[in-house]
């Protein structure tokens, strides 16, 4: 197993619910998709019996005194401004075709991009631990993932324009079996500074560590 996803949706939330999925090396090639019902660890589990079944995967991590760590302080100045822009476009879009009813489309567009910006940051946290790296998303679809150090195959710091005009960073982190559609653990908005000193202890940890597949 090379990461570890707990996932909760509303309805898992309201039953007190929760899913796990793994994945493995290989499950990410050309048949990935005899892998998938595999990569099922509990499709349905209970909130109660989670600590014990990932006790058993992962010994040695508890997700209660997993120690979560916000992301830069202006991560929603950054995260907002894509929405704006698409709410823009859309509207304007909306403008040519139909004429002034584009307005309440506009009003509706912009609140929906500032409230899905600001609780996608809000609920956007990392940590690390003995085990490995763990990144936490979303606010309607909740995902956490653990990538293991040592299963962790390269690890990278990475600065678009943007992230250097805002003095920040990013780390992300590849497994062998990561696919495309997978919950990575790629931790945007970060300070530069503290993205690189992550990023460095993240390869430093999984040198000094024996990869098994």
């Amino acid at each position: 197993m090379q990461t570890i996803t707990i996932r909760q949706g509303p309805l898992h939330r309201w039953l007190a619910r929760a899913s796990v999925r793994v994945e493995t090396a290989g499950g990410a090639g050309a048949d990935a998709g005899n892998l998938r019902d595999r990569e099922w660890l509990a499709p349905l589990i209970r909130l109660s019996a989670l600590p014990a079944l990932l006790g058993q995967v992962v010994p040695g991590i508890d997700m209660n005194t997993v120690t979560w760590q916000p992301v830069h302080p202006r991560a929603f100045r950054r995260a907002v401004k894509p929405g704006l822009l698409i709410a823009g476009l859309i509207t304007l879009v909306w403008a040519v075709t139909l004429g002034w009813s584009a307005g309440p489309m506009l009003a509706i567009s912009l609140t929906w991009a500032v409230i899905s910006a600001r609780q996608y940051v809000r609920h956007l946290r990392w940590a690390e631990h003995d085990e490995g790296v763990l990144i936490r998303s979303g606010w309607i679809w909740k995902q956490v993932t653990l990538a293991r150090a040592n299963k962790i195959q390269a690890v990278s710091f990475r600065q678009s324009p943007f992230d250097r005009r805002h003095a920040m960073g990013r780390v992300r982190v590849d497994t062998a079996g990561a696919g495309v559609a997978s919950h990575r653990v790629d931790i945007p908005y970060l300070d530069r500074t503290l993205a690189a000193q992550l990023a460095d202890r993240l390869a430093v940890q999984a040198a000094s560590t024996e990869f098994r597949w």
